[in-house]
């Protein structure tokens, strides 16, 4: 197996020729790159970088949503000896002058208009930018199609150049600098390397070793989740990846994809269970009886896999046929027939969602892990999945728990340190061990089960430490519920800010006759409550929700409330609805 990044696609380029490898499915229409298109892109792109000055160490940036241009780009930076930046296409301004100064970067790549006038604002900030390059519109220093015709031209010339610079990478080369979402404070740089990434995907192999992957990259390619699962596992199985439309159009594009392997965050699986649901109360006669008892032999059959039990007789009989004849139309319409891995990350998922998955026929498997391990940490197998569980370390990978409960790391994929910031790489590495600042344990069969996160623990006035990680998933798992954050520290009692899901409010508003603003209906206030209830219900007396409030509004991405992944900024919150919070406590 190649040791460095570009070595692996040079290979798997040379072995899969005129195979499929990028999909671009937009407005119904497939445009194809096969592997031989998507070297010969490479190869030209790595020529005109090369052109341009970037060579070992360099950096270049991208700014741009999901495309196959970005993977592309990626590469023949790599092939340069450089060293790649992902920028959040939903970055503001000044967030991206942070990050193309702090990275040092050469070139950035801009998908449109848009994006190119967020580095046009900060570019006199920049000194080390050299070259700016739009993928489709907007006045940039030069084009992609530019850039790619010069690249053709000088491979042309000297075919053997591409190849000696390849050769000249090594495998503790630094690959890519992602930059962590910020949730506690600035961006921070994880330097990644060639062998950090190779080894990572290799030990995901062991575990998702699948034939003909076809994957869907709609989440951030900024964050590392995305780029390891359908950019370099992708490499490294040889396998293709779509883009569709993104976030807005992932139903048509998953029917269209009909991906082996699906990756998202919680809040996607969370709402096409709200859909179903919605779509299955609306069924009626045969059809909702057939539903009704299909799902409900498929909860009863996972209930038991989890208890380690065998089904009951009629269960064992009736679930193949009921699957058959109902869930699988069902999965076929989501897009889901073929899929062989549905994996949910980045954020803590409820038991009732799973399940939820498992008896419809399509089991998620949650994944542990962050940036500074190349993404995973752990994985449940396909076919040994837990339930609450985030599953057994990757092979390879080693975990132990701390004395405090966090959760240290070594191996392969544990990345080199922090750009530029030597004081916390020491805070986060210390001898070759990571310290995650998630809080877990290890069942007795070695699955790691988070139970909170080391910095967000609320510890109340009464000396209660409590992780209100729980206690949030709980509130979320109603399906009017978008989002939650449970306040408490150093107070007498919990109380939680709620957000509501406008789609599901308005479906509920519709189906009762509600006019005017549904959020502040009685009927709504009813469901919350009945919701902060049932989570109580579950929950020490020093753990529950004692007062609540229900925000005109949800959390947003602009504002800096959420992360480009949807995880929640705590002190932004907490900054921005202190009023709020003062008043539950006064």
């Amino acid at each position: 197996m190649a040791e460095t990044i570009i070595g692996l696609f040079n290979d798997r380029a040379g072995e899969l020729g005129e195979k499929p490898a990028l999909i671009t499915y937009l407005d119904g229409k497939k445009t194809v790159r096969t592997w031989a298109d998507y070297s010969a892109e490479v190869r030209a792109l790595a020529r005109a970088l090369a052109s341009e000055g970037v060579g070992q160490g360099d950096a270049v940036a991208v700014l741009s949503g999901n495309r196959a241009e970005y993977h592309i780009i990626d590469l023949a930076t790599l092939a340069c000896g450089g060293v790649a930046v992902p920028i959040y296409h939903s970055n503001s301004p000044e967030q991206v002058q942070y990050v193309l100064d702090h990275s040092e970067a050469k070139v950035v790549f801009v998908e449109d208009a848009d994006q190119l006038a967020k580095v046009v604002e900060i570019r006199g900030n920049v000194p080390s930018l050299k070259r700016t390059v739009t993928l489709t519109s907007g006045a940039a220093d030069t084009t992609y199609a530019e850039m790619r015709e010069k690249g053709e031209e000088l491979d042309a010339a000297d075919p053997d150049a591409y190849v000696s610079a390849c050769g000249d990478v090594q495998p503790e080369d630094l690959a890519c600098l992602i930059y962590t979402s910020g949730t506690t404070g600035p961006p921070k740089g994880a330097m990644l390397t060639h062998a950090n990434v190779v080894w990572t995907a290799d030990s995901l192999r062991q575990i998702l070793d699948l034939d003909n992957a076809v994957f869907l990259s709609f989440l951030p390619l900024a964050h590392i989740a995305e780029r390891m699962v359908s950019h370099y596992n992708m490499i490294n199985l040889g396998g293709e990846t779509w883009f569709g439309g993104g976030i807005d159009t992932l139903r048509d594009d998953l029917a269209a994809c009909r991906p082996t392997v699906f990756f998202a965050v919680p809040r996607v699986f969370e709402k096409f269970e709200v859909a179903m649901k919605a779509k299955f109360a609306e069924m009626e006669g045969v059809q909702a009886t057939l539903v009704k008892a299909a799902v409900g032999v498929g909860t009863r059959v996972v209930e038991a896999h989890q208890a380690n039990r065998s089904p009951g007789l009629l269960d064992r009989i009736t679930h193949p046929l009921l699957d058959k004849v109902v869930l699988s139309k069902l999965r076929h319409q989501v897009g889901f027939d073929r899929l062989e891995a549905a994996i949910s990350g980045a954020a803590p998922i409820t038991r009732e969602t799973l399940v939820f998955f498992h008896a419809v026929g399509i089991p998620i498997a949650e994944v542990y892990g962050q940036t500074e391990d190349c993404g995973p940490t752990s994985l449940n197998p396909p076919s040994r999945i837990k339930i609450g569980t985030v599953g057994p370390p990757i092979p390879g990978c080693q975990v132990e728990i701390a004395d405090d409960g966090e959760i240290l790391v070594k191996g392969g994929n544990v990345f080199k340190g922090y750009y530029k910031n030597e004081e916390s790489t020491a805070e986060t590495l210390e001898d070759g061990w990571l310290h995650s600042g998630d809080l877990g344990e290890l069942d007795a069969d070695g699955y790691l089960v988070i139970t909170g996160r080391k910095k967000d623990l609320i510890i109340t006035a009464g000396g209660k430490n409590i992780s209100p990680q729980n206690i949030e998933s709980s509130l979320k798992a109603d399906p009017y519920i978008s989002q939650a954050v449970v306040i408490g520290d150093r107070r007498k009692f919990l109380s939680a800010l709620i957000t509501l899901d406008a789609e599901a409010v308005a479906k509920f508003a519709d189906a009762h006759g509600i006019e005017g603003d549904a959020a502040q209906s009685d009927e709504v206030k009813q469901l919350v409550e009945a919701a902060v209830e049932e989570t109580n219900s579950q929950l020490s007396k020093v753990e529950q929700i004692k007062k609540y409030e229900i925000l005109p509004e949800d959390f947003s991405q602009e504002r800096g409330e959420v992360t480009p992944t949807l995880k929640v900024r705590r002190h932004k919150i907490e900054d921005r609805y202190g009023d709020v919070i003062e008043s539950m406590y006064a």
